[in-house]
């Protein structure tokens, strides 16, 4: 192809973005969130979707925080690229989990479970524990064929902290990100990871924003 061609079909494509929508995954209201402990996350957040806090609790009081590996719960997780998803996103997701605790700085260890052992239960420490409970690739075919929204990639997480010490659940977050647009359709598990670190990351600004002493908030 000829650069004048190239280019024609860069700015093509680049249109096509700009009318469709933006690329990346958006964050939607997450779907049924289980609750655990007795909290049910039923309170909006601008940046984690839905949120449940035990009363009194106070993250000031932690400073551990040791982050196990998600499970997956996803009844449509059927196929040969659903399966090879589902092992691999867990591991991605508490990746980006453990890279975004630290960098929040609120926590004098962050303890990635699976490459090392879990501290012995004490004062000041939390675990995060979390359940997959959407995980659909979605079809490119449609994204690039069809666009609008049709073969969205999408994943939801419910997000649990366990104060160790006594067992009880603290809080709870449930969030859910789809993704529709990118050039050709975008790759299923390139937009699943976006999702699954998007999550990762405003999770840290939200915790960030929770030891401030901010509430849960829309806006």
């Amino acid at each position: 192809m000829r650069l004048p061609d190239r280019l024609a079909a860069g700015a093509l494509i680049a249109c096509a973005v700009l009318v469709t929508g933006c690329l990346g995954a958006q964050q939607t209201t997450a779907v049924d969130p289980a609750g655990a402990g007795g909290l049910k996350p039923d309170r909006e957040d601008k940046d984690v979707g839905l949120v449940g806090l035990a009363p009194g609790f106070d993250l000031k009081g932690y400073s551990i925080l040791a982050i196990d590996r998600c499970a997956v719960n996803d009844p449509e997780v059927k196929d040969d690229e659903d399966r090879k998803l589902a092992a691999a996103m867990p591991e991605y997701y508490q990746a980006e989990l453990v890279r975004r605790a630290r960098e929040t700085g609120l926590f004098t260890r962050v303890v990635h479970l699976g490459e090392a052992s879990a501290p012995a239960p004490a004062p000041g420490l939390l675990r995060l524990e979390c359940v997959i409970t959407r995980l659909a690739p979605g079809s490119r075919a449609l994204r690039y064929l069809v666009g609008f929204g049709a073969g969205r990639s999408k994943a939801q997480t419910e997000v649990r902290f366990v104060d160790v010490q006594s067992g009880r659940v603290v809080m709870l977050v449930a969030d859910r990100r789809a993704a529709a647009y990118g050039v050709f359709g975008g790759d299923s598990e390139e937009h699943l990871k976006e999702s699954f670190g998007d999550m990762a990351r405003d999770l840290g600004k939200f915790l960030v924003r929770l030891h401030r002493g901010e509430a849960p908030k829309k806006d």
